[in-house]
């Protein structure tokens, strides 16, 4: 799997437990007003979780205070579900079943509690995408859309389920509809832009890519990993070891993750390679800082991280006629 690939399947982890839509403010009934806030306060930690366990940990002590004293509040559940899901996330689209069943179980509460919300129909057909369950998780979401609803998970989650019908073209579409929908849900933007990049990749539009990436960055400047992934772009598929550099230190700066880390020992190795006659000092410096994050030779740090491209072929030609030792 290349790292275009690795990445967005990790983006999709994180991204696509936002929350529901404007529908939600239809469904506070059945909580008094402290209760209200509190449950806005949880959905707000579960669109915000980006891997802090005390996050999620916040967000299930007021879900779970809720429910103590309304067991009946539909939407709780609901949310008490993403909570599930994004406990058991180990990495790309690997789960802990435990979670997904547990999720399954809140899930089916809520939907026992009210059926007709197309909210939860759409959380579930995320699940079941997750699961490996194609057939359920189209006809949740189809039973959403039958529904009705804003939410722009809708379009996100069939889009899902289009790619793994090799629907491409189709899931282009839906994740564009999302970007021009004018929704002020930042975090779904940005991961039908995530789909819009995969797309647009496949087809060699490197160009159209590169505006998205940038669009992401304006999109959601607090997301780190928005300017690690376009650090990515740039150096695997631009060659443009310097500025990845940039965008992996900026990405760094707001968190620390192993992506952008292995990114940047990747790109410093490149840049190290790049330097040209009494630089050296300043390659050695390079070359000590891509060996502190990151264990292996430069060719197998730069292959490692993005799989293929030009700065893969530059290290490893680099490699080959590097000086030998006697």
């Amino acid at each position: 799997m290349n790292l275009l690939a690795r990445i967005l399947l990790i983006l999709l982890v994180f991204s696509c437990f936002s929350a529901a839509s404007l529908a939600e403010e239809t469904q506070h009934k059945g909580i008094n007003p402290t209760n209200r806030i509190a449950y806005d306060e949880a959905v707000m930690l579960l669109d915000s979780w980006g891997g802090e366990p005390s996050v999620l940990y916040a967000a299930k002590v007021k879900l779970e205070g809720i429910l103590r004293v309304a067991p009946d509040f539909a939407p709780a559940h609901r949310q008490l579900a993403r909570y599930h899901i994004l406990t058991g996330f180990i990495d790309g689209t690997r789960y802990e079943p435990s979670a997904l069943a547990a999720a399954e179980g809140s899930l089916d509460e809520a939907l026992r509690l009210d059926s007709e919300s197309a909210e939860t129909h759409v959380v579930a057909g995320n699940l079941y995408f997750l699961q490996n369950r194609l057939a359920d998780a189209a006809a949740a979401l189809a039973k959403a859309k039958e529904i009705g609803t804003d939410d722009p998970w809708l379009a996100i989650h069939t889009a899902d389920v289009l790619i793994a019908q090799d629907q491409h073209a189709e899931a282009a579409v839906l994740y564009q509809s999302v970007v021009d929908s004018g929704t002020d849900n930042a975090r779904a933007v940005s991961l039908a832009m995530d789909g819009l990049i995969l797309y647009y990749h496949g087809l060699g539009q490197y160009q159209t890519v590169e505006s998205i990436y940038l669009q992401q960055i304006a999109n959601r400047p607090e997301a780190a990993w928005a300017y690690g992934n376009y650090g990515g772009f740039l150096l695997c598929t631009k060659d443009d070891a310097e500025a990845a550099i940039a965008h992996f230190r900026l990405a760094l700066g707001l968190t620390q993750y192993d992506i952008a880390r292995n990114g940047l020992a990747a790109a410093l190795y490149r840049q190290s390679v790049m330097v040209e006659g009494n630089q050296r000092e300043n390659a050695d410096e390079l070359i000590a800082e891509a060996r502190s994050l990151r264990e292996g030779t430069s060719a197998q740090v730069v292959t490692e991280f993005c799989g293929g491209g030009p700065a893969v072929v530059a290290m490893q030609n680099a490699e080959t006629h590097s000086p030998q030792p006697e």
